[in-house]
């Protein structure tokens, strides 16, 4: 009994086990965005964190890319058949996403001071 809970625990725990749903992907690339956009206003107020930035990135592309294919992936399960199609909803996606991220950064300045920790705090909230 313990072993088949211990098990279970880890199971539960483990990211890898569990495919990412749509509803993750969309909730990543909102902050993909919110991380793009806070250093775009960062590097206005003259603070240099472009180069944070593209380590972030780099990081993290292969969730990026699984991101984008899991968006992709819904599209053919909803019937959209072509590449354009896919790409359509995508790009309609990542067109709120970047809606929602202007909203929150419109209420609240990113902490450029802060900005590899803000960004390192962003990536916590990835949905795997």
């Amino acid at each position: 009994m313990k072993t088949s809970f211990a098990l279970a625990t880890l199971l539960a725990s483990s990211p890898s086990c569990f495919a990412l749903t749509f509803a993750g992907a969309t909730e990543n690339l909102l902050y993909f965005e919110a991380a793009t956009l806070s250093a775009d206003y960062c590097e206005k107020q003259n603070f240099p964190v472009r180069n944070l930035l593209t380590k972030w990135q780099a990081t993290h592309e292969p969730l990026y890319l699984r991101t984008i294919q899991t968006v992709r992936a819904e599209g053919v399960k909803r019937g959209l058949a072509t590449e354009k199609e896919q790409n359509e909803l995508l790009f309609e996606i990542m067109g709120m996403a970047s809606k929602a991220a202007q909203a929150s950064l419109a209420r609240r300045d990113p902490p450029c001071r802060k900005f590899g920790q803000f960004i390192d705090e962003v990536a916590t909230y990835f949905k795997r």
